[in-house]
């Protein structure tokens, strides 16, 4: 099989990460100026279509050397985040060419989406957005210079959303700067992106002084773009936007590299693939600091496995109260030989989860032999 040769290219335009039209609180929108000059691609859908809007498009007719998928996720007052992430390349080359762009829309009175640059960028452009009446078709066009055209007829495909740190900016952007403290009244600044999400679930987004270097917030974005939590270092980690319940429902699938030339997964080749695990793990979880294997008179502490150091609270109970008790701190002492369930709650920010962990109680005067192999 012959290596794919991909480029990424970010459009990033610094206008398109700041809305310049009131209600959106910053990036892109219907200026006056320019509404005669917007494409047009017939009515839109009703504000209550787009309020509902959350997941990812498909374009139809996309194939290998020409994909396009369209997330979207309603935020308010009328602003739709936005992200395309378009393929474009040449079969007989084997070449392929990326472009990721993001930005946030205004929902116009008559039902269409409008994202536009500043009418002052490098390479000015505005995407037209119509969204069908029951929310599962979007018809895109636009004006302008783009990398990779992003027209066409989007099909809704999934009901998720996994997007780039690029969409995690917009999603800053457009919250209240009372909570995000990204003032420019407080001087120059810079937003640092992170070269990978943390556990899979989170970037880290950090914005310091231009002169000092001096972080002045910290952020954990969900990259779903479910939640977003101010974790500076001073103070408790605090759910600033959306909700911690998708992060407690998700699952995820591991993923590991494997040797096209040796079905075995042994090296033999410079060819590798990643290769879905498809046993999924929670993003959350609630374990035992010790295993779930205990000694008479031993204890173990309950704890959550998280994405990130996030305060939580737990409930918990136990089946046999003679084999393992529960303390109210969420210590589990063993009692006598036997089995038992601990099953509980877990509770972060404003998302709870139950959990149920099997436990055994082991006689600690008894030693385990190892057994001997005869090989």
């Amino acid at each position: 099989m012959a290596k794919m040769i991909k480029r990424i290219i970010m459009v990033f335009f610094a206008a398109a990460f700041a809305l310049w039209v009131a209600g959106c609180g910053g990036a892109g929108g219907i200026s006056e100026t320019s509404q005669s000059q917007q494409p047009v691609v017939g009515a839109g859908a009703a504000l209550e279509t787009w309020e509902a809007v959350y997941g990812s498009f498909a374009r139809e007719g996309s194939s290998q050397y020409s994909n396009a998928v369209l997330s979207m996720m309603y935020l308010s007052n009328s602003c739709v985040m936005f992200e395309f992430q378009l393929t474009e390349g040449s079969e007989a080359e084997n070449v392929t060419h990326d472009t990721v762009i993001p930005g946030v829309l205004l929902v116009a009175e008559d039902g269409t989406g409008l994202f536009e640059s500043f009418p002052d960028a490098e390479n000015p452009f505005a995407i037209n957005f119509a969204l069908s009446e029951d929310g599962q078709r979007v018809a895109v066009t636009h004006t302008g210079e783009l990398e990779i055209s992003p027209d066409g007829e989007y099909v809704f495909t999934d009901g998720s959303l996994e997007v780039s740190d690029l969409s995690a900016k917009e999603i800053l952007e457009h919250l209240p700067t009372a909570a995000t403290s990204l003032n420019s009244n407080l001087g120059a600044f810079t937003i640092n992106y992170p070269d990978a999400l943390i556990s899979d679930w989170f970037y880290y987004v950090e914005a310091v002084f231009d002169d000092t270097g001096t972080p002045f917030a910290q952020f954990l974005i969900a990259k779903d773009m479910s939640a977003v939590f101010r974790v500076d270092d001073d103070i408790e980690p605090v759910l600033i936007f959306g909700s911690a319940q998708p992060m407690l429902d998700a699952e995820m699938y591991a993923y590991q590299e494997i040797d096209e030339n040796d079905e075995s997964g042994e090296p033999g080749g410079d060819e590798f693939v990643a290769e879905k695990n498809f046993e999924p793990y929670p993003v959350a979880s609630v374990g035992l600091d010790g295993g779930v294997t205990i000694a008479v008179g031993s204890s173990s502490q309950l704890i959550a496995l998280l994405p990130w150091e996030l305060p939580y609270a737990l409930t918990a109970g136990s089946s046999d109260e003679s084999v393992a008790a529960v303390e109210e701190n969420g210590v589990i002492t063993a009692i006598a030989v036997g089995e038992a369930t601990i099953s509980g709650t877990l509770t972060v920010a404003d998302g709870t989860k139950d959990y149920s962990i099997e436990i055994s109680v082991t006689d600690s005067s008894l030693e385990i032999e190892t057994p001997i192999s005869d090989e």
